[in-house]
């Protein structure tokens, strides 16, 4: 195996690849992707933890075609600080190298036969349809931040896709303190028929979302163990989760008698400013509402505390409540709206953020003892 490439655009194929890759396993296989080089002048990679595959390929000149595998992650490290951009590589099968050459840089690194590399399923007999790019990722974007990790034992680490009663689809994420859907017409997905309701595992979201950057035309399908994406250059496929997601449903209060509305960009650098006396251990700001009037505090018996008010309309009772700093933040930062509207029933049920201009979208935090 014999090629040579341009380095800026290796650069973002191993970015995209080396993600895929398992960090966490003693099987050395897996943390290595597969590169296979063609007559025809195409490079092909693939990645894979055995649930989440990824496969894409790119031009390159290849004077011997080729197959190997090799460390996903330090062959980026070594392509990202190579100081020409024309990368040449050559396979050592003797001894089991791939040797790397870039101006007067040279590397050596060890392969693995590419016979060991686990088989990737591309589901060529699933059917796909086409669907709206911008709003996948739109989904994703706005419920990835309150997936729990596989470390949390009592959440289940996945985004629920369902449908609604009104034939929508929504995607729902929670981690056991926040809550986040959003809400989207089934036209977005033309064709795409689901039987019943999906959990996606974390790592497929976030890996979705990234391809989703770059893309502008995808094609997605799904079984009852499967979703699998494609774009013209890239295909990734995920084994679902075999979960019980929460009745999430049933901690949303079907009435919110308060509310008020707020600019998004009067609130959200209020909350940054009061977040800077926060710290792991003293994450809070309370919300102080009162007539006319919003009042951030947070405080940390270290540092010290932070107030900061805010203009509203409201003539109401006075309330508090104490959330998390980051998760209002995080909640706030997906929103695309110029407003953020706060509904509350009592201290003890969770709050509710919603955006005005961005209707789809629902966050619900539970709030903190203090």
């Amino acid at each position: 195996m014999k090629f040579q490439v341009e380095k800026a655009n290796l650069v973002q194929v191993l970015q995209r690849i080396q993600s895929a890759t398992d960090k966490k396993t003693t099987m050395p296989i897996l943390n290595n992707c597969l590169i296979k080089a063609t007559e025809d002048g195409t490079l092909e990679f693939s990645a894979t933890d055995l649930e989440l595959s990824l496969w894409t390929r790119m031009g390159a000149q290849v004077t011997e075609e080729g197959k190997t595998t090799v460390s996903a992650k330090k062959l980026l490290e070594i392509v990202r600080e190579v100081p020409v951009s024309a990368i040449s590589f050559e396979l050592d099968p003797a001894r089991s190298r791939l040797l790397v050459k870039s101006g007067r840089s040279r590397f050596e690194l060890s392969t693995i036969p590419a016979e060991d590399f686990p088989n990737i399923d591309l589901y060529q007999e699933l059917p796909l349809t086409s669907c709206d790019a911008a709003v996948l990722r739109r989904a994703l974007q706005k419920t990835l931040y309150s997936i729990p990790g596989e470390e949390e034992t009592f959440s289940t680490p996945g985004l629920l896709w369902h449908s609604t009663e009104g034939n929508d689809l929504r995607f729902v994420s929670s981690d056991g303190h926040r809550l986040s859907y959003y809400e989207t017409p089934a036209a977005s997905f033309p064709g795409l028929t689901m039987a019943t309701e999906v959990i996606v595992p974390r790592k497929a979201v976030q890996e979705i979302h990234k391809l989703l950057e770059k893309e502008t035309e995808i094609s997605i399908g799904m079984d009852e163990k499967s979703l699998v994406i494609r774009t013209p250059g890239t295909f990734l496929s995920t084994l679902l989760l075999d979960a019980e997601f929460p009745e999430y449903e049933m901690i949303i209060p079907a009435e919110r008698p308060h509310a008020i509305t707020v600019a998004t960009d009067v609130l959200y650098p209020a909350l940054k400013r009061v977040a800077l006396v926060t710290d792991p251990t003293y994450r809070h700001v309370k919300f102080n509402i009162g007539q006319n009037s919003l009042e951030l505090e947070s405080g940390n018996p270290e540092l010290g505390n932070a107030n900061d008010v805010i203009d509203i309309e409201y003539d109401g009772e006075d309330f508090s409540i104490a959330f998390n700093v980051r998760y209002v933040m995080d909640c706030i930062s997906v929103m695309e709206s110029q407003t953020i509207r706060f509904e509350w029933v009592d201290d003890v049920h969770g709050g509710i953020f919603l955006a005005p201009d961005d209707p789809g979208y629902f966050s619900l935090i539970m709030p903190m003892v203090v």
